[in-house]
C-alpha cells in the first residue's frame, strides 16, 4: 500500500482577478496605437528612478544637510532589499503568468519562462521602493516618483505581464520595505555619514558653502618678497628705502621708491616698518639740519641750489653804490 504525499498547490492567480486582467488586456488590442508606447515605458521606465534618485543626492548635496544625505543613501539599500524580500514571496507562491492560465488573450509582451512567477510584480515592487523612499527625502520629488510608479504598475497589467493583484501586493511589498530600511536605518547611518562628510569622500556627500569661499578671497595676498642689498638697505622693485627700513607691501604691489613713499599705482599702500632699529633711531643728517656757520662779509648765509640768487645779492652788496641814492657815496662800518 502506497502513500502519495501532498503537494502544494500554486496559486491560481486567473481565480482572483482573472476577468479583470482581461478586460484591460482587451483595451490594449483596441488601442494599438498606445501599444509601443506603453511597452516602452515598461521596459525601460525603471531607468527613470534613477534619475529621481540623481535629483535628490544632487540636491541633498547643495542643501548640505547630512540627515537629508543619509536619507538618500538608503535608498538604494531600501529597493535592493525590497527585490529580494519580493524574490522570496515570488518562489513561495510560484503563481503562473496570466499567458499561460489564460493563453487566449491579448498580449503585448512575450510569455515568459515557466519558472518565471508572476506574484508579485518585480517592476512594480522596485517602482514603488523607490517612489517611497525618495518621498522622505523630497515631497515633490517624491510626489513625481509615485506617479510614475502607480504608471509603471498599471503598464504591467495592459502589456499581459501581470494580473492586477499582483501589482498590488507588489506596490504593498515595495512601501513596506522602503519605510521600513529608510526610518529604521537613518539614526543608526547618520553618524557614519557625518564622518564621511569630513573625509575623503566630502566632495561627494556636501559642498562648500559660499561664505567659505568669500573669506578665502578676502585674505590679503602677500607681497613681492623683500631682498636685501650690501648696503644695509632693503629694497622693492629694485629701488632703496631711505633710511634702513623694510618697505613692505600689505595689500598688493608697486614699487618703493627712494623717498619711501609707495609707488604710484600701487593698492593697499605701503608700510614702512623698521628693520634695523639703530638705523631708525639715529637722527638723519638733512641740510636742514646741518649747523649753522658764520657768513662772511657779503656773502649770503646759504648759497648753492637753495638761493639761486645769492651771487648776485653778494654782487649787489659788494657794490658801494647799491641802495643809495646816486652821487652820494656808500655808508661805511
Amino acid at each position: 500500500m502506497t502513500t502519495s504525499s501532498p503537494t502544494v498547490q500554486a496559486l491560481d492567480g486567473a481565480a482572483i482577478d482573472g476577468g479583470l486582467y482581461t478586460e484591460v488586456t482587451d483595451f490594449a488590442r483596441h488601442t494599438q496605437w498606445l501599444n509601443g508606447p506603453v511597452s516602452a515605458f515598461t521596459s525601460y521606465g525603471i531607468g527613470l528612478f534613477a534619475v529621481f534618485l540623481l535629483v535628490a543626492w544632487w540636491r541633498a548635496r547643495r542643501e548640505g544637510s547630512a540627515a537629508t544625505m543619509t536619507t538618500v543613501l538608503l535608498v538604494p539599500f531600501a529597493v535592493v532589499i525590497a527585490y529580494v524580500a519580493n524574490s522570496g514571496i515570488k518562489s513561495y507562491f510560484e503563481e503562473p503568468r496570466p499567458c499561460r492560465a489564460l493563453p487566449h488573450d491579448f498580449l503585448i509582451e512575450a510569455c515568459p519562462p515557466m519558472d518565471d512567477y508572476a506574484f508579485p510584480s518585480n517592476h512594480t515592487t522596485v517602482a514603488f521602493a523607490f517612489a517611497v523612499a525618495l518621498l522622505l527625502v523630497s515631497r515633490r520629488l517624491g510626489s513625481v516618483a509615485l506617479l510614475t510608479a502607480v504608471a509603471m504598475g498599471a503598464s504591467r497589467v495592459y502589456v499581459g505581464a501581470h494580473y492586477p493583484h499582483d501589482v498590488a501586493v507588489g506596490a504593498v511589498v515595495g512601501s513596506v520595505m522602503a519605510l521600513l530600511v529608510v526610518l529604521g536605518g537613518r539614526r543608526a547611518a547618520l553618524p557614519l555619514v557625518e564622518r564621511l562628510s569630513g573625509g575623503a569622500l566630502a566632495p561627494l556627500l556636501t559642498v562648500p558653502s559660499r561664505g567659505a569661499h568669500a573669506a578665502n578671497a578676502s585674505r590679503p595676498q602677500q607681497g613681492p618678497a623683500v631682498q636685501d642689498v650690501q648696503d644695509g638697505r632693503d629694497r622693492q622693485d629694485g629701488r632703496d628705502g631711505q633710511d634702513g627700513r623694510d618697505a613692505q607691501a600689505v595689500g598688493g604691489y608697486g614699487g618703493v621708491y627712494g623717498d619711501g613713499y609707495g609707488g604710484y599705482g600701487s593698492y593697499g599702500g605701503q608700510v614702512e616698518q623698521p628693520r634695523y632699529p639703530e638705523a631708525a633711531e639715529a637722527p638723519q643728517q638733512q641740510w636742514y639740519a646741518q649747523p649753522e656757520q658764520s657768513p662772511q662779509p657779503g656773502q649770503h648765509p646759504r648759497p648753492g641750489r637753495h638761493n639761486p640768487y645769492a651771487q648776485y645779492q653778494q654782487q649787489y652788496t659788494q657794490d658801494p653804490g647799491y641802495g643809495t641814492p646816486q652821487g652820494r657815496p656808500a655808508r661805511q662800518g
